[in-house]
C-alpha cells in the first residue's frame, strides 16, 4: 500500500517490501553516481520511505552498498543456476562463465562495480570472505552435480573453489586489457582451461 503524504510517496506496506523497495532505489542510485557521489537522501526519496526507516535499517552508506552487493551476487547466482539447466557439466561450466561475464557487461550495477567504480571494488571486495567462498563453492558444486558431475565431493569441491576464486581475482583486479574483458574471452577461458577440471 502507498500513501500519498502531500510532498512524496511513502511505502507502507510491509518491513520486507520496505526493504526490497530501498535496495532497488539504491541500486539504481549507486549504478548512476557511483559511490562516492550516491545521496542516501535520494535513495529514501525514491524508495518512498523516509530517512530514519532507512537508516534503521541501514546505518551507513557502506552498510547499504554491501546489502546492495549481496543482493546483486544472489541474482546472480540464481540467473547462473537458470542458464545451465540441462546442460552437462562441462557446458555448465561454460555457460556459466559467459552468462557472468554478459551480467556484467549489461547490468549497470555490476559493471560499475566490477569494471568502472574503484571505489566500490573496495567496498564490496568485504563481502568475498572465506565464509562467502565457502558459500558460494557449496552452491557451484551441488549445480555442477546435479548437471551429471562424476568426481568425488572433495574433488569437486576443490575444483569449484578454484573457480570461485579465480572469478574473484578478475573481479578485484580485471585485466587492463579491452580484449581480456569481453564475453569471449571469458568463455575461451572457461572452454580452454576451466570445464576440463570438472568430470
Amino acid at each position: 500500500m502507498v500513501a500519498e503524504t502531500g510532498r512524496k510517496t511513502r511505502v507502507t506496506t510491509s518491513a520486507s517490501a520496505q526493504e526490497t523497495a530501498i535496495l532497488a532505489a539504491a541500486s539504481d542510485e549507486f549504478s548512476s553516481v557511483g559511490a562516492r557521489r550516491a545521496n542516501i537522501d535520494e535513495v529514501a526519496k525514491a524508495a518512498g520511505v523516509s530517512r530514519s526507516t532507512l537508516y534503521r535499517r541501514f546505518p551507513n552508506k557502506d552498510s547499504l552498498l554491501l546489502a546492495v552487493a549481496n543482493d546483486a551476487f544472489e541474482k546472480g547466482l540464481s540467473r547462473l543456476e537458470e542458464a545451465v539447466e540441462g546442460l552437462g557439466p562441462s557446458e555448465a561450466v561454460v555457460a556459466a562463465f559467459t552468462a557472468g561475464a554478459e551480467m556484467v557487461h549489461t547490468d549497470p550495477l555490476l559493471r560499475r562495480m566490477v569494471l568502472e567504480d574503484v571505489e566500490l571494488r573496495t567496498i564490496t571486495a568485504a563481502t568475498m570472505s572465506g565464509l562467502f567462498i565457502e558459500m558460494v563453492t557449496a552452491r557451484v558444486a551441488s549445480t555442477l552435480r546435479r548437471a551429471g558431475a562424476q568426481m568425488p565431493d572433495d574433488e569437486l569441491s576443490e575444483a569449484v573453489d578454484l573457480h570461485v576464486r579465480l572469478v574473484i581475482s578478475f573481479l578485484e583486479v580485471p585485466s587492463a586489457e579491452p580484449g581480456r574483458q569481453t564475453v569471449e574471452y571469458a568463455q575461451h577461458l572457461a572452454a580452454t582451461y576451466l570445464a576440463p577440471m570438472i568430470r
